[in-house]
């Protein structure tokens, strides 16, 4: 008997039989460990891309916000209004308990990098947006966390994992977003006087023109005429896929369009009342011409260029004497050669129109781009119909421009740049010498309305009529009590100017190491 226990022993240590099943059973564990881990870890990685969505979501909302002149707190508010914390517009139920980091969000104020200098700047960037706001700051950095949950971690005594994710957002100022715009520029008699208030390179007394023209030209830096890519060869006075068009249209108009390019070439003395100024008439009709230099993209051989073509675009030369120009200081561009009165509801009307039927320009469809139209102006439209005029009275219309047109000029021009923005265009208005003054609005007696309040709703855009944050005012209005409270700190047409050309880029997501934390 014990012979054959020690027998059946032997055999069963000898029997090599089901090793597998042992050798199986032993991977099981690790595959379900590491199948564990896996679900566990891709859980995570979702959780950290969906809290970065969000992160990056709330950066670029408070940069808009930056951009509209907000203060600091409206621009943190905000930036959590658009995080994923309990309430945010990117919230997640499966993602509850999302926090604001400590010292976040947190306004801060980027200059265009030195040499050496690697923080608190933007490499590359040539200009930036002023940090002369509300807010005190051109960017924004934001951090948020979360406990996400694991699944089979709590095995090992991990029940969550501390996730975060930051972001950095410049404001408005960065990318270019395309866009059709239209310059309405005041060359009546007033813009003639001088502005002591106001500075012009190389122009040692500078007339209202002057400072109205050196502002345009700064817009016309800051917008893009093509992609980084570049611009390509020029058709005319476009180039082939063009980012930003823009044109330029006068009040009063002309008698014909053979005095174009006396407003784009250097001066000479053809313009006056009598010899190319055209009396107003309804509008549509023509004349007045208006639309001095059309729809161009010529104004810079590339995006990234930092002088004007002044030596061939007619849009340049029309507010340009340098850059390649062969004009002085003392003879260029858009003239004023007279016109007392002014009536601008008409040429607001052609704006819009030359918008809409804008069609394509080069190989780009314009016709889904952004539209608008920047006005500036006085705002004192008082043009007079009168029949029979008495002595000493002008009639600023055409004989056969029905009598309406004569009345409520301001309230007409209002309607029309409301009406502009009904039709999906940004309406900007600058008050450049407003007054608060009823009485300049003449014709207006019947609802009494001052140029400072007809500029202020203008300003229109399709999301708000009037809207406040497409107002600005320069020192010479805001002196005559006429001031913006959506953009008071602009209050010189280079300042103003810029600014608006900023609202044609787009914010822009930076790394977040280019942040520095207040000290």
């Amino acid at each position: 008997m014990r012979w054959n226990m020690n027998s059946l022993f032997r055999r069963l240590y000898r029997e090599q039989e089901g090793q597998a099943i042992f050798l199986v059973t032993a991977c099981l564990f690790v595959l379900i460990g590491a199948a564990a881990l896996s679900i566990d870890i891709g859980f995570l990685l979702h959780a950290q891309r969906e809290l970065q969505a969000s992160t990056d979501a709330a950066a670029t909302a408070a940069a808009v916000d930056l951009s509209n002149n907000t203060s600091a707190a409206t621009a943190e508010s905000d930036a959590n209004l658009y995080s994923g914390m309990s309430g945010g517009k990117n919230y997640s139920a499966d993602q509850p308990g999302v926090q604001a980091a400590s010292g976040f969000p947190a306004v801060a104020c980027l200059t265009v990098c030195s040499e050496g200098q690697t923080t608190g700047c933007v490499p590359g960037a040539t200009l930036l947006p002023t940090c002369d706001n509300l807010a005190g700051g051109n960017a924004i950095a934001v951090q948020y966390t979360v406990q996400a949950p694991t699944f089979f971690g709590k095995i090992f005594g991990i029940s969550t994992v501390k996730l975060t994710a930051s972001a950095f957002a410049l404001e408005k100022g960065s990318t270019p977003i395309p866009a059709n715009i239209v310059l309405v520029i005041d060359t009546t008699n007033s813009m003639g006087q001088s502005d002591p208030l106001c500075t012009v390179s190389g122009i040692s007394s500078p007339t209202r023109e002057d400072c109205a023209k050196g502002g345009v030209r700064i817009l016309l830096q800051e917008l893009s005429p093509c992609g980084p890519t570049g611009c390509g060869s020029l058709s005319g006075s476009n180039v082939n896929n063009p980012y930003d068009v823009v044109s330029i249209l006068i009040f009063p108009g002309l008698t014909g369009t053979s005095y174009y390019p006396d407003d784009y070439d250097c001066q000479t003395p053809t313009l006056s009342i009598s010899n190319g100024i055209s009396k107003y008439a309804p509008p549509g009709t023509q004349p007045p011409y208006a639309s001095v230099v059309g729809f161009s993209s010529d104004y810079k051989t590339s995006d990234s260029a930092t002088s004007l073509n002044g030596a061939s675009s007619d849009l340049v030369k029309a507010v340009d004497w340098a850059d390649g120009n062969s004009c002085t200081s003392s003879a260029y561009g858009l003239q004023n050669p007279g016109g007392a009165h002014t009536y601008y509801a008409g040429v607001l009307t052609e704006a819009q129109s030359d918008l809409t039927n804008i069609g394509t320009i080069g190989t780009s469809n314009r016709t889904n781009i952004e539209n608008a139209i920047i006005l500036l102006s006085d705002g004192a439209a008082n043009a007079t119909w009168c029949s029979p005029c008495s002595e000493g009275q002008q009639m600023d219309f055409t004989a056969s421009t029905p009598s309406s047109y004569g009345q409520s000029d301001c309230q007409q021009a209002v309607t029309v740049g409301q009406n502009d923005a009904k039709a999906g265009t940004y309406v900007y208005a600058v008050a450049y010498g407003s007054s608060n003054q009823t009485s300049l609005c003449a014709t207006d007696n019947s609802t009494p309305i001052s140029p400072c309040t007809t500029m202020q709703d203008i300003a229109s855009s399709p999301n708000s009529i009037p809207d406040p944050s497409l107002f600005y005012a320069d020192a010479g209005s805001v002196a005559n009590g006429c001031k913006s409270t959506a953009n008071p700190n602009y209050t010189s047409l280079s300042q103003i100017f810029q600014a608006i050309g900023y609202t044609f880029l787009s914010t822009r997501l930076l790394p977040f190491s280019l942040y520095v934390p207040p000290s």
